[in-house]
């Protein structure tokens, strides 16, 4: 299957839309379990935003027992997608690992849809579906910008078996680094990997190519954005715990010694659409789209990335609320967020 380029306008200008957590389910049945609401939230969101490219950050959370089975599903799911010939790819989320099929087998169900940018060519390092999207220049061939998905894995505890460490090794101590949560991030063979291939792109081109990145899990250096808002010059809301790891393996330092990353992007969290800056570098959640899980109606949607040929960005949540109205809600006569986050606009 011949892979779409991905390509500047005319303006300079490349529009990502990232939606994640769509949670679909045991079941998995379009018209059962709310994932109905999942298609239409998604087409609204692309008929509002028009982007260039749909990145899917995790937690597709797709119930099947075999590849044919999790094609069909997926393929209902992303219609809105599909049926305007858009670009797009995706990582994995730690309840991925959760579902019926392994998920290196739903990497070739991803690559064998209409549209998948993924690539999983790199089994020599941990992880699947880790990948780099050029993005060209408008006037000719060069690289413009690069897009990294990397993939962040599920908890931390599963590095006791990867490497072979005591089975009472505790990750997760009391007096904790971050927020005192198991989620895990991409190891130092992943860093090394984005490290290399940024040099590179560099060598290539002959000049720093600047890029975006996007994993499920948020990365350590994001909790700093959380307690130091004003600093940072945090915007949305934080309404749970951020499921960073309490190890690092220096991802986020290899990005400013590279100097090459504007912003990191990530999924994982249902109830946060936080956004922020550190050290010159933007972080930012997208809550959630899907139905079957925890998410306040007030935050339900996607964000949109605007890219420039100048190296710029910028970045900015869209709202399923502000869209669909009451037809966003889980239930209209009910709001899961409670009074206490939540003022009615209809």
């Amino acid at each position: 299957m011949k892979k779409q380029t991905l390509r500047f306008n005319e303006n300079g200008k490349f529009r990502i839309l990232m939606v994640s957590d769509f949670h679909l389910g045991k079941n998995n049945k379009l018209k059962e379990d709310y994932n109905y609401k999942v298609v239409k939230g998604l087409d609204a969101l692309i008929a509002e935003t028009n982007p260039d490219f749909v990145f899917i950050g995790g937690d597709q959370c797709i119930d099947a027992a075999t590849k044919a089975e999790a094609k069909e599903k997926f393929e209902a799911i992303l219609e809105p997608v599909i049926s305007r010939n858009l670009p797009w790819s995706a990582v994995f989320g730690n309840h991925d690992r959760e579902m019926g099929l392994d998920i290196s087998d739903e990497e070739q169900v991803y690559e064998s849809i209409s549209g998948c940018l993924n690539e999983n060519c790199h089994e020599d390092i941990d992880g699947v579906g880790n990948y780099c999207i050029p993005i060209f220049s408008s006037k000719g061939e060069g690289t413009a910008f690069n897009i990294f998905a990397l993939d962040s894995h599920r908890e931390v505890v599963d590095l006791i078996e990867k490497f072979s460490l005591d089975k009472n090794t505790k990750f997760v101590l009391p007096e904790h680094f971050n927020e005192g949560e198991k989620g895990a991030m991409p190891t130092f063979e992943q860093v090394m990997w984005y490290y290399n291939t940024s040099k590179k792109a560099e060598q290539k081109e002959g000049k720093k190519i600047p890029a975006v990145m996007f994993m499920h899990i948020p990365l350590p250096e994001f909790v700093h954005i959380a307690r130091n808002p004003e600093q940072c010059g945090a915007i949305g809301s934080k309404r749970e715990t951020l499921g960073c790891s309490e190890v690092n393996f220096g991802l986020f330092a290899a990005c400013l010694q590279r100097g090459d990353v504007k912003g990191i992007f990530f999924g994982h969290e249902h109830l946060c659409d936080l956004q922020g800056e550190y050290c010159g570098i933007t972080m930012a959640q997208d809550a959630a789209l899907g139905y079957n899980m925890s998410c306040h109606d007030d935050l339900r949607g996607g964000r949109v990335i605007d890219l420039f040929e100048d190296g710029s960005i910028h970045t900015h949540t869209v709202k399923l609320i502000d869209l669909l109205g009451v037809d966003a809600m889980r239930r209209p006569d009910y709001f899961e967020g409670g009074c206490k986050y939540y003022i009615r606009k209809l």
